[in-house]
């Protein structure tokens, strides 16, 4: 009885430490596209984006209003970003011959407000 009671509490922590909250998220996601604007994320929220053709550019910008933000972006073969946003980051990466391959976007805060928007594009614009 003790370790089922034991079991069931330390279940009921995991639920509440893993659970992500935002107020405000307005936001839409395709497999080339995630873009937000939100406030009070807590959490981590999580976009998995696809290469449409192979040749093309991974645009992505981040910024933080206020509380603390973590954006990251990876791909298989590495990591393209991932720092602690203090205001804004911005940048468009050429990608050659990866039709297909999956990208993941990753947005971590505490108390965090701001926008995101990740996509792929055709050119340098």
């Amino acid at each position: 009885m003790k370790t089922t009671r034991f079991t069931l509490y330390i279940a009921i922590i995991l639920l509440f430490t893993a659970c992500s909250s935002t107020k405000n998220w307005q936001g839409s996601s395709t497999p080339q596209m995630a873009q937000a604007d939100f406030k009070e994320l807590n959490g981590t929220q999580n976009f998995v984006l696809r290469v449409p053709t192979d040749d093309t550019y991974l645009s992505y910008r981040f910024t933080a209003t206020g509380g603390e933000l973590k954006a990251s972006v990876k791909s298989a073969s590495g990591v393209v970003f991932t720092n602690r946003i203090e205001s804004s980051e911005e940048k468009k990466i050429h990608l050659v011959n990866q039709k297909g391959a999956t990208y993941k976007v990753s947005l971590e805060g505490k108390q965090a407000s701001g926008t995101m928007n990740v996509k792929f594009v055709s050119t340098n614009e």
